[in-house]
């Protein structure tokens, strides 16, 4: 006899509100020299370090999901020195102008 595992259900689920926040795409460069698309994440004054977690994660899972399977880069997240500024950054596999180009479009997607 054999079960299958029981559907999840979520009985509360907290939406992250990007309301107010502030998100700027730039093509940085990495400590090895190469392209590194980016994503600078700025909440409103007086948002906790867990709100700035939890964007930086909803946004780099969205970033994960809408990934083409053929692309090989990883997608990370790092909070920066006031609570409110965080970024999300890819980490190309083959580091050139082409792979970072469609980085680059990637993160443009979560601008709407």
């Amino acid at each position: 006899m054999t079960t299958s595992p029981k559907p999840l259900h979520l009985v509360h689920m907290t939406v992250v509100d990007f309301q107010n926040t502030t998100l700027r795409i730039d093509l940085a460069t990495s400590r090895y020299g190469t392209p590194q698309p980016q994503l600078d994440v700025i909440l409103p004054r007086g948002s906790t370090h867990r709100h700035l977690s939890a964007t930086l994660h909803a946004l780099s899972a969205d970033l994960e999901l809408r990934t083409p399977t053929n692309e090989r880069w990883i997608v990370h997240t790092q909070s920066i020195q006031e609570p409110n500024h965080g970024r999300i950054y890819l980490e190309l596999s083959e580091g050139d102008h082409a792979e970072a180009m469609r980085g680059m479009m990637l993160l443009r997607t979560l601008m709407g």
